[in-house]
């Protein structure tokens, strides 16, 4: 009987454990198919897109294969319209044509014909595409296309180095040739940093060449830069983006006394909207490098680093771009009225194109501070305040930042 109930028992556990093995499974399909699903809609985008072309010669075939190419085109300029505007696409059509819908099939992951049919002299195709996002965005990236949505930011890059035999971080903005006693080399991390960046399309300032004519205020003459130190060095060159942090590099222990040894580098950085201060990406990148040279290992170590880092950094920054909504704050001032600010609040809501929601984040001694997400740029919103304010009139703008006064007379 004891045996018997074993055996009983041994046979439940063995089914238990089948039917626990088996949700396992289907726990983990469904987990996978989901993270699949996740990255396909980061990194492609599915779209029904229709093509024509004209049957000549009576030859369909060709005029077939026609068809397919003008519907992925389209499939193409979809895409992009997920990417940037409608009036981008319009203002950039030229360099759209000759460098991006010429390569129409680099995008195309897959597509499948779902319709087809001939009338009067033409052959219509209908397709089901898969785009491939990334490869898109980066070229738009490198056409400069995406900065011009952005209205082409100014980059300032502001990185402290510590190389091989170097006993601490050099920094151009010290504003001097040396550094405790220590030489300031020309900025591996910033150097790589830059190349990236321009290759990208995107718009330099140049100053580490001439910090002895940059003013400065002595209290940021500090490695650790904060986010708001670092805005203020961009407000002084005029840059509306800047990029700050560290690099360090080392040599891996127990290499050394060898022909060739071993070094590591390490950077770090964050990129911060000067006029408004807010912070659109943060990342860190790792470089390793093998060299007869303490120097040039170090250096060679912290531009692969840089360059991870750049593509990184460019990631985040572009995707704030592309996501469609930005957010821009309004300060308002002057305002004596509660009733009246909220008249302007519900006036922004209601009157002003492209804005899609708004925050009122404080209100103290007359000053009102609002963020808005929007879908157009802050001087299209600072135009038809101007339009519908009334009392209140715009004295100033940036690319995220608007500034209101009340006029006192006409309160």
């Amino acid at each position: 009987m004891g045996n018997m109930t074993w055996g009983l028992n041994d046979i439940a556990r063995r089914v238990s454990g089948g039917c626990l093995l088996k949700i396992f499974l289907l726990f983990l399909l469904l987990t996978l198919s989901s993270a699949y699903s996740s990255a396909e809609s980061t990194d492609s985008k599915t779209v029904d897109a229709t093509g024509v072309a004209t049957i000549t010669g009576g030859d369909s075939a060709i005029a077939r294969d026609a068809a397919i190419g003008d519907a992925l085109r389209k499939a193409v300029e979809q895409a992009i319209g997920t990417i940037v505007t409608s009036d981008t696409m319009v203002a950039n059509y030229r360099v759209l044509s000759d460098n991006v819908y010429t390569k129409t099939q680099g995008y195309i992951k897959t597509y499948d014909v779902i319709n087809e049919a001939q009338e009067g002299g033409l052959y219509q195709v209908s397709v089901r595409a898969t785009v491939a996002i990334g490869p898109l965005k980066d070229d738009l990236s490198a056409l400069g296309i995406l900065q011009r949505k952005a209205e082409r930011p100014r980059v300032l890059f502001l990185v402290a180095e510590k190389n091989i035999g170097h006993k601490y971080y050099h920094f151009w903005w010290w504003g001097k040739s040396e550094y405790r006693g220590e030489t300031t080399d020309i900025s591996a991390a910033e150097t790589a940093l830059k190349e990236a960046f321009v290759k990208n399309g995107f718009t330099v300032v140049e100053a580490s060449g001439l910090p002895d004519k940059i003013e400065v205020s002595d209290a940021f003459k500090v490695a650790d830069l904060t986010a708001a130190e670092a805005k203020e060095i961009g407000k002084v060159l005029n840059a509306e983006l800047v990029v700050y942090g560290k690099a360090v590099a080392k040599e891996v222990p127990g290499t050394a006394g060898g022909t060739v040894a071993t070094y590591l580098a390490d950077v770090t950085a964050q990129a911060v909207r000067v006029d408004d201060g807010m912070v659109l990406a943060a990342s860190g990148g790792h470089g390793v490098s093998r060299n007869i040279s303490d120097l040039s290992g170090g250096t060679e170590a912290i531009a692969k680093a840089s360059t991870e880092l750049a593509a990184k950094l460019m990631d985040q920054i572009t995707a704030r771009w592309t996501g469609g909504v930005n957010i821009i704050t309004i300060s308002v001032s002057g305002i004596t009225d509660y009733q009246k600010l909220i008249d302007f609040k519900n006036g922004l809501k209601g009157r002003v194109r492209g804005i899609e929601a708004v925050y009122q984040r404080k209100f103290d001694a007359g000053v009102a501070v609002f963020e808005v997400e929007s879908r157009v740029s802050a001087q299209n919103i600072a135009d038809d305040i101007s339009r519908i304010a009334g009392y209140l009139k715009v004295i100033k703008t940036t690319p995220n930042m608007i500034y209101v006064a009340a006029d006192s007379d006409r309160q």
